[in-house]
């Protein structure tokens, strides 16, 4: 690869995590995961670029010689005015500007925080003991650097948030599915509730496909305190909610789109939608009773 950067300042730990995530690509099942997050094809190749005109993407991604797409990696929020300059000059139908932020809310199209949690529910099915030891590198940079905190993890819901009336309605209603206080993942047949946020409510459920500590998937969430409920995509609740009957996952998002008119079947899988708060709340019977069969 003539393209191929090798004067990378390790000394700046984003450039570390790059060349990370670049040697991380040889092992299959985390090249198949990570092009499956961001929907490119497992043939695509992924490594350190040259300079574009003056920019240089950390990432390149190339399928058949063709450039496919540039990934951009911050440890913490998106640098939105860099992204904005990428996608204007070297975006278009057959180049995609890929965004890997640090934390999941952040809202980009991958998390070095789920990286890091596929990562470390994978570390037993690696081949051998230099991939486990490389993974770990990169957990270790994540949790260090990302967002400049050591680590972290998601936190129990306020008193001041569990008071607000939508969410003491909704947790009172399902007090037959309450969980018990010390439970630390979701379990089937009991919700789980938790945030990333001091002011933040996310009703969780338990996921046999979740790559999460908590083994859970949201079924929407508030966040920072905002008057509105966030929804996630169509693709998302078949995703992780697959073991449940395909009735009450159709019977979900049918509720969503037509009660509560947010087309989350017309966005893609990472995508989410929101709502006011009163505009949720007016139809707070007939949500609980759906969200009971998926508990």
């Amino acid at each position: 690869m003539k393209d191929i950067f090798v004067r990378e300042d390790i000394a700046k730990p984003e450039n570390r995590v790059n060349l990370a995530l670049f040697h991380l690509q040889m092992d299959e099942g985390f090249h198949k995961w990570f092009c499956e997050e961001l929907q490119l094809p497992v043939s695509a190749i992924i490594y350190p670029t040259e300079n574009l005109s003056g920019d240089r993407p950390d990432l390149i991604v190339k399928d058949a010689d063709r450039t496919i797409g540039y990934i951009e990696v911050e440890l913490g929020d998106e640098n939105k005015s860099q992204l904005s300059t990428y996608r204007y000059k070297y975006e278009s139908d057959q180049t995609k500007i890929f965004s890997i932020t640090g934390k999941s809310f952040h809202k980009s199209d991958l998390s070095l925080e789920e990286i890091s949690v596929f990562l470390s529910s994978k570390l037993d099915t690696l081949s051998n003991k230099q991939k486990v030891l490389s993974a770990q590198y990169l957990i270790k940079l994540i949790e260090t650097y990302s967002n400049n905190i050591i680590s972290y993890s998601r936190i129990p819901v306020s008193d001041e948030v569990l008071n607000q009336p939508f969410v003491n309605k909704l947790l009172y209603a399902l007090e037959d599915f309450k969980p018990d206080q010390n439970l630390i993942r979701a379990e089937p047949g009991k919700y789980y509730i938790d945030t990333n946020s001091p002011k933040g409510f996310s009703f969780r459920v338990f996921s046999k496909e979740s790559t999460l500590p908590t083994k859970s998937t949201a079924l929407f969430s508030i966040t920072k305190g905002r008057d509105y409920i966030v929804f996630l995509s169509e693709k998302w609740y078949r995703k992780y909610l697959g073991h449940k009957p395909d009735i009450d996952v159709s019977n979900w998002v049918a509720f969503i789109v037509k009660d509560l008119k947010l087309p989350i079947n017309s966005i893609e899988l990472k995508q989410k939608l929101e709502l006011s708060n009163s505009s949720v709340d007016r139809q707070i019977d007939t949500m609980i009773d759906l969200i009971k069969k998926l508990i």
